[in-house]
């Protein structure tokens, strides 16, 4: 299924500030980390300067005032823990803090050079920490390489970095529903000129408007100004062409006319006249036949834009009562039962054009009885059904083939149905042939709504 332009718009547009935000979410999360754990380690390092500030070595041990530089290393498990080892791993001090607690620093700190730094996170014990190490050579009574220690729990650090996170994701949650919100309105209002032309080539459809109106920004004018031309053209050339073959029809019938009538004033003086005559009136008819059947076929030219609604009940009184008049020696009782409200979007002379071959031929060939019936459910449906010899079954298709030549139809069938279903093919209608429960023919047409 295709996709409108404001649905591809809004899924482009928020499937990229998607992964925008979501890239920028975690180039902020990684820094936010990072400067927690710069924070930390910064914390850390100046809590082993204030340990190395109150350090004091006596008889070959280290001692530290009672003033600590953080009073949760005085308490246990506070959470803040601190030792003094040599690099073999021999504990020079501990602070009160670990009472209860042991924990197993990672063996790479033993292989510190004086004076560098190691930072790092750890679980130890079932305790996740930071821990940062610092190597120092002790002069003094003690005399030798030592390595400072300051541990911490990182559970106020994670604390942070989640709350960070989820301030993070729900602002930028936030964000990303107010543009899609903002873009909505943004593609409605930028596409309000599509929706309107759209409209109006509804309205020029249905025969409310003759053309589209000039209210269209730069990008569209090209477009409705040709759409406009195109409409003007297509009338235009309609009105052409109709007026070319009625003259057309006029300056040959006549002639043919006179030609056929003149052969029947013409005496036939012997058998081989005779039939020199007969064939030369059959062919004539055959002409006369030709001519009406092409210009009919040549007036199809089929609907651009589909015009007005015509009414049915109006249109089919109207051939009614020129048909009643021309065949009114035959008597043909007539059932119209067609609802006033019943009508279809075309041109009006091409709806004559189609019910005037269809109820022509109904009364040239019923008994003496033809029901008309409408019906609209998905489609405007026109049942015509009469009493007379109906059409064969191996007939129907040939007589509603597209482009069937008068003399390839059948003698008594006429070229009407022919012309019928060409020019409703050219509505998107559909004609189907049927047996009438009047014994005769049923012809249903059908027309989109």
């Amino acid at each position: 299924m295709r996709s409108g332009i404001q649905t591809r718009l809004l899924l482009v547009t928020t499937v990229v500030l998607g992964i925008c935000l979501t890239l920028a979410s975690l180039v902020l999360d990684r820094s936010f980390q990072a400067s927690v754990s710069a924070g930390a380690e910064e914390q850390l390092r100046l809590m082993i300067f204030s340990l190395m500030g109150t350090a004091s070595d006596h008889e070959g041990h280290l001692d530290f005032t009672s003033e600590l530089p953080e009073p949760r290393l005085g308490q246990p498990q506070s959470g803040l823990y601190a030792t003094v080892l040599s690099t073999q791993g021999e504990s020079f001090w501990r602070s009160p803090s670990h009472l209860g607690e042991d924990f197993d620093l990672p063996p790479e700190i033993y292989q510190l050079l004086p004076g560098q730094f190691r930072f790092g996170e750890a679980t130890l014990n079932n305790l996740d920490a930071y821990y940062l190490s610092y190597a120092v050579i002790w002069e003094g009574s003690v005399d030798r390489e030592l390595v400072f220690n300051v541990l911490v729990d990182r559970i106020s650090y994670d604390s942070s970095i989640a709350s960070f996170r989820r301030n993070l994701y729900l602002g930028l949650l936030g964000v990303l529903g107010l543009f899609v919100l903002a873009q909505i309105l943004a593609v409605r209002w930028g596409l309000r000129p599509l929706r309107t032309m759209t409209e109006e080539v509804a309205a020029l459809e249905r025969g409310d408007r003759e053309r589209l109106s000039e209210a269209y920004p730069h990008e569209l004018q090209g477009l409705a100004s040709n759409l406009d031309r195109f409409v003007e053209h297509e009338k235009r050339n309609r009105s052409r062409y109709r007026k070319a073959l009625e003259d057309l029809a006029h300056s040959l019938k006549t002639p043919l006319a006179v030609l056929h009538n003149g052969l029947r004033g013409i005496s036939k003086t012997s058998a081989a006249d005779a039939s020199k005559l007969e064939l030369l009136s059959d062919q004539l008819e055959r002409m006369e036949s030709s001519v009406s059947y092409q210009l009919s076929r040549a007036s199809v030219s089929g609907p651009v834009i589909i015009g007005k609604p015509v009414v049915v009940h109006t249109l089919l009184e109207r051939l009614l009562r020129a048909l009643n008049t021309a065949y009114m020696d035959r008597g043909i009782e007539v059932a119209l039962e067609v609802n006033e409200s019943v009508s279809v979007r075309g041109d009006e002379r091409d709806l004559l054009e189609i019910f005037g071959n269809l109820l022509e031929n109904g009364f040239k060939y019923t008994g003496s009885k033809i029901r008309i019936r409408a019906q609209v459910d998905e489609w405007v449906r026109i049942v015509v059904e009469d009493d007379g010899p109906g059409i064969d079954a191996s007939m129907r298709e040939q007589v509603l083939a597209r482009g069937t030549r008068a003399d390839q139809v059948q003698p008594g069938q006429g070229i009407g149905l022919s012309v019928v279903a060409e020019l409703l093919a050219l509505y998107r209608g559909e004609m189907e042939i049927s047996e009438s429960t009047l014994g005769g023919a049923h012809i249903e047409l059908r027309f989109p709504l």
